[in-house]
């Protein structure tokens, strides 16, 4: 592995820089096998490119003390910004799920990578450039998720002073009249007895027999035709 060869250099921006470059290597040598869009491949090596660059320059500066931001209000725009044709993927350890190991490929790409940036977050060198430079974590935080790696708590965010605004719920449903009925997708409706009684009201009483129609027992009809 890299972090036990010789010639690892002790300067963490020779060191971040040589970690990564392997990357790129790994990542354009295993997308080409694997047949990865090319545009994405060339978008993943522009970003560790750039990763690289903005490492350096920052770790060159002097030791940063925090600054407090002053409250500034932004205008928000009313038009839509237009979305990129392509952007990288997200999620945790990403690259690894897309590039992953095959018969082909003994290591699967980023492996190394991401012991070699364990490593290299372990270094105190590293250690204590990362006190005096805060902002190297917006740096490393997207590769750890990239690779895979929880963020050690040397560049973990700091916790937010602000309250937070109270979340406003959403007023529960009314249930609907109709809710208590069940509507057939023909939209027939299924009445229990209880709800008939509630809609028709109670049954009429039954009726006495003295005030039932007559029904003749005998068939009149018959009778007519064979006279007395």
């Amino acid at each position: 592995m890299i972090s036990n060869a010789p010639f690892m250099p002790a300067d963490p921006s020779e060191r971040f820089a040589l970690i990564f470059r392997a990357l790129q290597r790994s990542v354009a040598d295993n997308g080409y096998r694997l047949k990865i869009h090319g545009p994405l491949l060339v978008l993943i090596w522009n970003y560790l490119s750039r990763q690289i660059a903005r490492f350096a320059k920052i770790a060159a500066k002097p030791p940063q003390t925090p600054r407090i931001r002053a409250k500034t209000e932004r205008k928000e725009s009313t038009e839509p910004k237009p979305k990129p044709a392509l952007t990288l993927p997200r999620g945790f350890a990403w690259l690894i799920r897309l590039l992953p190991n095959g018969p082909a490929a003994p290591i699967v790409a980023g492996a190394n990578a991401r012991l070699e940036l364990q490593h290299f977050m372990e270094d105190p060198i590293v250690q204590a450039l990362l006190a005096t430079h805060p902002s190297l974590g917006r740096i490393l935080r997207p590769l750890h998720t990239m690779l895979g790696l929880r963020y050690p708590a040397s560049i973990k965010r700091p916790k937010s002073t602000k309250p937070r605004p109270k979340r406003i719920r959403k007023p529960k449903r009314q249930p609907s009249f109709m809710d208590q009925y069940k509507i057939n997708p023909d939209g027939s409706i299924d009445f229990t007895p209880e709800q008939l009684r509630d809609i028709l009201g109670p049954p009429p009483p039954p009726v006495p027999p003295w005030h039932q129609p007559f029904i003749p027992s005998f068939n009149v009809k018959k009778m007519w035709r064979k006279g007395p």
